[in-house]
């Protein structure tokens, strides 16, 4: 839990006299010895939870703490708010945009400016207009201006990231911390700081030569495309990362992003990894069209997921809230809990349900049929699946112990990578192929170089490393003299006034220090598809599914991480 989440705790719910009634417990051998191994784990981690909220402390630091822990919330929300919200516009002409195929567009607003009327066309920040045009457009210019207009659309972010840094290191020291990381990575799969910068250093040695053999190459290749074009090379920016990816696909892989987006129509798409989600996890979803009341816009579907060898057997519910609109909390993609589950233990006992809704930013086929997805949208859906389904299928007693809520934070995006993962491998992906036109699935030389490319970019290691670094530096400071701003631009070298950290929601909200997290799952999604998915006949069939199902989504918070792990991946302790 975030501390800028303390100033909505229910004070009554986290008093001192509860806090010391769960310590009695917990120090009652006999009482211990009587609880089943669920309920101890409970008391355990609400015992970490109320040292955390600062249950112990005295009246006047606990007054202190909530005062501090208001301040952040603010501007965390105030962050996040901005990111969604401020989108910028901007005018180019046709000549400016050249790269960019003819469905860009189609229906896109114009407006013709100065004394001769020159049409221009209107594109925006919205995550729609700006990955397609750092992606595709020739002009440099044009992808930097779309770039920093992107970065810096929320010109007061890298200062409430300043003064949250410094808010939280106050509210450790209260805690008695030495730092913010160390409050938060107690309760973690890492422990402690210490072992994340030993992870990533561990990891960079691995992944450090593939990273580099890609960015050499990309280099190259903007080197060469100057060259060609009789101009200077004068560096490689952040606003080259895209285009050039994307022409090295092309070059190297055989592989042309457009050209692959009219094999993934949307439709297609959800209906297949839907349905093959089905098939591995045993279950079996029911649209629900509903009443207008039960959704929050009626571009969202409800999905009741039932148990697929018993139809009378409940599960819970997903909302789908796929297509972009403006102000939608989404960020790339992101999944909810609406509602946690905990089970009936008794009978007359109330079972709880889950629901979870899954946000991504997608086009919406009312405004265009066809569609189109791009193999980076493709793994966002499947893996914001990844999470609603960590949720549907985890039976606990206690909803604090429910789903993605009750595991370790930094195993939380292990159900997620690794469908990620499987819906890379070719005899998967080539399911989700239907060419909107003549209805083909892709061709298997295709499929094959695309999924060779997904699984050697080395580029996106060296993203996240990079975020990974910066978050634990700016949270792990113990005198309060860091700047931000200057930090990323030394660790990153990005041009000044430029920092791609203005727009990163996980600086700021409950991944705060564990950005880390994403690569810690990958190392353990990776291993979990070479040993075990990969070995089977079928890597997405029923038969590993289930003990999937079974070992990693089904307990939930109810035993430790590293024990569901060793189980699936049969370690022996």
């Amino acid at each position: 839990m975030a501390l800028s989440q303390i100033y909505e705790q229910d004070t009554k719910s986290y008093t001192k006299s509860l806090y010391l009634s769960i310590c009695a417990v917990r120090d009652n051998e006999n009482e211990m010895a009587e609880l089943s191994k669920e309920d101890k784990l409970l008391v355990k981690k609400l015992v970490t939870k109320f040292n955390k909220l600062g249950a112990v402390l005295d009246s006047e630091k606990h007054a202190r703490l909530v005062s501090i822990g208001a301040q952040i919330n603010s501007r965390v929300e105030k962050f996040c708010h901005n990111n969604r919200t401020d989108i910028v516009q901007m005018l180019f002409h046709r000549s400016e945009l050249n790269g960019l195929p003819h469905t860009f567009f189609k229906d896109r607003r114009t407006r013709r400016v100065g004394r001769r009327g020159t049409l221009k066309y209107i594109v925006t920040t919205s995550i729609l207009d700006f990955i397609p045009v750092v992606k595709l457009a020739t002009s440099e210019e044009t992808r930097k201006q779309m770039y920093t207009a992107y970065i810096g659309r929320s010109p007061e972010n890298m200062q409430l990231l300043q003064e949250t840094v410094l808010l939280r290191l106050k509210a450790a020291r209260i805690l008695g911390y030495e730092n913010y990381s160390e409050w938060v990575l107690q309760d973690t799969m890492a422990k402690s700081p210490d072992a994340v910068i030993a992870f990533l250093a561990d990891l960079e040695q691995h992944v450090g030569g593939l990273t580099q053999i890609d960015s050499d190459g990309l280099i190259a290749l903007k080197m060469q495309e100057m060259d060609v074009n009789s101009k200077p090379y004068q560096g490689f920016y952040d606003w080259d990362k895209a285009y050039y990816t994307n022409k090295m696909t092309r070059i190297k892989y055989g592989v042309d992003s457009e050209v692959v987006r009219t094999y993934l129509p949307l439709r297609h798409v959800l209906e297949r990894v839907l349905a093959i989600y089905e098939t591995m996890l045993g279950l079996r979803l029911v649209y629900n069209k509903g009443k207008t009341g039960d959704v929050w816009h009626p571009d969202v579907d409800m999905y009741e997921v039932w148990e697929a060898h018993d139809m009378d057997i409940f599960v819970g519910y997903v909302y789908l809230d796929l297509y972009f609109r403006n102000g939608k909390p989404t960020g790339s993609g992101s999944t909810f809990h609406i509602r946690q589950g905990f089970e009936a233990t008794k009978p007359g006992e109330l079972h709880n349900y889950p629901a979870a809704a899954v946000l991504v930013d997608l086009p919406n086929p009312a405004n265009d049929p066809a569609a189109l997805l791009s193999v980076g949208q493709v793994k966002t859906l499947v893996h914001e699946l990844g999470h609603a389904f960590h949720i549907m299928c985890s039976k606990t007693k206690w909803s604090m112990l429910q789903g993605t809520s009750g595991v370790e934070q930094d195993f939380v995006e292990v159900p997620a990578l690794i469908m990620e993962r499987l819906f890379t491998q070719p005899s998967v992906f080539r399911q989700l192929t239907f060419n909107y036109k003549t209805g083909a699935l892709m061709p298997d030389d295709l499929v094959q170089k695309l999924c060779d490319y997904e699984q050697q970019d080395g580029m996106s290691y060296k993203e996240l490393l990079l975020m990974a670094r910066y978050d634990l530096a700016i949270h792990s400071t113990r005198d309060g003299k860091v700047n931000c701003s200057r930090l990323y631009q030394q660790m990153s070298n990005c041009p000044a006034g430029l920092c791609d950290a203005a727009v990163v929601d996980h600086l700021m909200d409950s991944y705060s220090s564990m950005y880390y997290s994403y690569l810690w799952s990958s190392a353990y999604a990776t291993r979990m598809l070479g040993t075990r998915f990969l070995a089977e006949e079928e890597c997405t069939g029923s038969r590993v599914g289930a003990e999937y199902r079974r070992e990693i989504l089904q307990p939930g918070g109810t035993c430790e991480a590293q024990e569901s792990l060793n189980r699936f991946l049969k370690i022996s302790n």
